[in-house]
């Protein structure tokens, strides 16, 4: 089974930047897969694929994590790899309790190669397969922002991921409270 450890964002969040990308999508400057609204989530931790055995040990580990809530903000858009080679549009997840809240998970799960150099606080809402207009695609892309968008964060939850011919379909295994 696939798991991956994630902060779900809230229902008002994901609608405002599901909106914002709906736009960005009906300028017709790339083709590419967006991600659903009910999907949008910062991944703490891909675990990759993991038996029931290693799902039971994972919700023991997380359990144990003790951490606080904190509020995030939305803030600004970028790409991955680069705006040479754009592969992934993105939104920053702003807060200086997430990088705290990620080491705390990722020390948890050693044996799990980390997915990424260094942890970067990011939303995925779009992977990019043809570039039609690249010059005004990152032009718009700038132009997106996130205005005093923010959410309290109260808690943290491992996700199973089910890839589809429709896309991925996520379903929360367990929820971790913060205190």
């Amino acid at each position: 089974m696939r798991c991956f450890i994630a902060i779900k964002l809230s229902e008002h969040v994901k609608s405002k930047v599901f909106h914002e990308f709906e736009n960005l999508q009906k300028k017709n400057l790339f083709r590419g897969k967006f991600v659903e609204k009910g999907n949008l989530h910062l991944t703490l931790k891909f675990l990759g694929s993991i038996s029931e055995e290693e799902i039971e040990e994972t919700k023991k580990k997380l359990s144990e994590i003790k951490f606080e809530k904190f509020n995030c903000k939305i803030g600004k858009t970028g790409v991955f790899d680069n705006e040479s080679h754009i592969k992934v549009i993105w939104v920053d997840l702003i807060s200086d309790k997430i990088e705290e809240l990620q080491k705390q998970v990722s020390n948890k799960f050693l044996e799990y190669p980390s997915d990424f150099k260094k942890f970067n606080s990011h939303i995925t809402t779009t992977r990019v397969k043809f570039i039609i207009n690249k010059e005004k695609l990152i032009e718009e892309i700038k132009k997106i922002n996130f205005k005093n968008l923010d959410f309290d964060v109260n808690e943290f939850v491992l996700m199973k991921s089910e890839l589809t011919r429709e896309g991925p379909k996520y379903k929360v295994l367990e929820r971790f409270k913060l205190s």
